[in-house]
Parts: structure tokens; C-alpha cells; sequence
């Protein structure tokens, strides 16, 4: 398990969603929010979600 407090940089990482959101598992992450990060699915629509619920492939 990743520890998001020790990791820098998670924008632009690709990640994949435990919960799917509009059909939809994996995307890019484009924004961090503190305790959420904006995800850019890969059908280009744009989610919320929080770090817990996201697993990033590195």
C-alpha cells in the first residue's frame, strides 16, 4: 500500500478506481486535493475521488 503522505508528485500518475465510476476504472490524475484527487477518466470525464479509493500504478 502506498503511503500518500510520502509520496510527491502523484499528478499526472496513472490510477486505477477500486469503486468504478461511470463504467469507467482507470484514468489519469490531474489534480490533488489534500485527502482527493481529481481524476481525468479514460473517456475524458473528470471525478472526485478520495486517495483511499484509488490504487496508482507506478
Amino acid at each position: 500500500m502506498i503511503d500518500f503522505e510520502q509520496l510527491e508528485g502523484i499528478v499526472g500518475c496513472f490510477c486505477t478506481l477500486l469503486y468504478p465510476r461511470k463504467e469507467q476504472t482507470e484514468g489519469t490524475i490531474v489534480e490533488d486535493l489534500g485527502s482527493e484527487v481529481i481524476i481525468q477518466l479514460t473517456n475524458g470525464k473528470e471525478v472526485t475521488e478520495y486517495k483511499d479509493d484509488i490504487v496508482i500504478c507506478e
